[in-house]
């Protein structure tokens, strides 16, 4: 379950996720879950995976954008740089890059989910 402590507890600045939710907790916790079930999070893995580094880039700057409007900094960071690395198609092991990203999204979404 959802808990501002637990999100907190996880490095998530809930602060400004509320803030950007006009304060509503009930609200916050909803599009969090949103932004966590968007389904470029499971996507992305394979895009990569096929080198496909343009679409990979579309989808990382997509997921980028939403994160950072629910103050999700642990995954807003690494999302950001990776989304500057394939801008510049940098040669990078995205897949490693991309795997803690996915890890730490899929640990919030259980924790949503239950």
């Amino acid at each position: 379950m959802l808990t501002l402590d637990k999100l907190e507890a996880m490095g998530i600045d809930t602060k400004d996720g509320l803030a950007r939710c006009l304060n509503k907790e009930a609200f916050y916790f909803k599009m969090l879950t949103k932004t966590l079930s968007n389904k470029y999070f499971d996507q992305l893995e394979g895009v990569l995976a096929e080198g496909k580094l343009e679409e990979g880039f579309e989808m990382a700057h997509a997921l980028k954008g939403v994160i950072g409007n629910v103050g999700v900094a642990p995954l807003f960071e690494p999302m950001s740089k990776m989304t500057d690395q394939l801008r510049f198609r940098e040669e990078a092991d995205y897949l490693a890059i991309y795997a803690p990203i996915k890890k730490l999204r899929d640990d919030l979404l259980a924790l949503a989910q239950d």
